[in-house]
């Protein structure tokens, strides 16, 4: 999913960036697909959790929660709020791409486009793969993607600004619609003190998928009763939302039984 260092600078801005998102709407989505799919998990992974926004969130309501995520920066950060909140959340530092857990788990979540990082169809198949892996029979995964429209017409190959006071942001993108890469160059200018600000440069890379797309690997992976979602809701996505929710399911363990005995297992 790119380099280790990708959000070291970013680690430390990201929450300041992601104020106006209401983690707490989030999970009661995440329930209400859990109760949709009458699944009540024992303990859940938040891959690619970044600085444990959600993570603290499934916490506070009482479930077990591991966070994943291949950034130490970001992983300090969330850990520290952990602490501070009096959540004892376990971290660990690893590519979800390279998924490998002590034990399988009930449920799995990635929310806020964590997929859309993963720039190479094999690379995602690769991904669900070891999802499916550490699930138990009948695991729940979960998880959402800035939808192709979005990335493709809304952020496109447009300039953004986002002035404040503190942090101020211009977003440069280009998208090449050949490959369905989005190249995203961020500058901030982050106050230091009186008029003096200081300059970062971050560039972040993301796919645009089709659900069609999504959907065809989560069934080639072994995945069923896959349905897709509008951001915080249960119904159907619309042809231009810019955000899709899917779920899926790890089939039962007589039919895992049958596909592991073809494999020589």
């Amino acid at each position: 999913m790119g380099g280790q260092d990708m959000y070291q600078e970013f680690a430390y801005l990201y929450d300041t960036l992601m104020k106006s998102v209401d983690y707490e709407k989030w999970v009661d989505q995440i329930e209400a697909i859990f109760r949709r799919y009458e699944v009540e998990p024992k303990t859940i992974v938040d891959l690619a959790c970044g600085t444990g926004g959600f993570t603290n969130s499934l916490a506070k309501r009482g479930y077990p929660v591991i966070g994943v995520d291949q950034s130490v920066d970001m992983l300090n950060v969330a850990s520290d709020k952990s602490r501070k909140s009096g959540w004892q959340i376990p971290y660990i530092c690893q590519d979800i791409t390279e998924l490998e857990l002590h034990h399988p788990v009930d449920a799995m979540v990635c929310m806020c486009d964590g997929f859309n990082y993963i720039l190479d169809s094999a690379e995602l198949k690769k991904c669900l793969q070891g999802i499916y892996r550490f699930l138990n029979p009948g695991g729940i995964l979960i998880f959402d993607i800035s939808s192709h429209y979005k990335l493709s017409s809304v952020v496109g190959s447009h300039t953004m600004a986002d002035p404040d006071k503190n942090i101020s942001l211009i977003w440069l993108n280009q998208f090449d619609r050949k490959s369905g890469i989005l190249e995203m160059n961020l500058t901030f200018f982050i106050r230091q003190e009186a008029d003096l600000y200081r300059r970062v440069e971050e560039t972040q890379l993301q796919r645009a998928y089709c659900q069609d797309e999504i959907l065809q690997s989560l069934n080639a992976c072994g995945f069923s009763g896959m349905e897709c979602f509008a951001p915080l809701s249960l119904a159907a996505p619309k042809k231009k939302s810019q955000r899709i929710v899917f779920s899926a399911i790890r089939r039962e363990a007589e039919n895992i039984r049958n596909d592991s005995a073809g494999i020589g297992l």
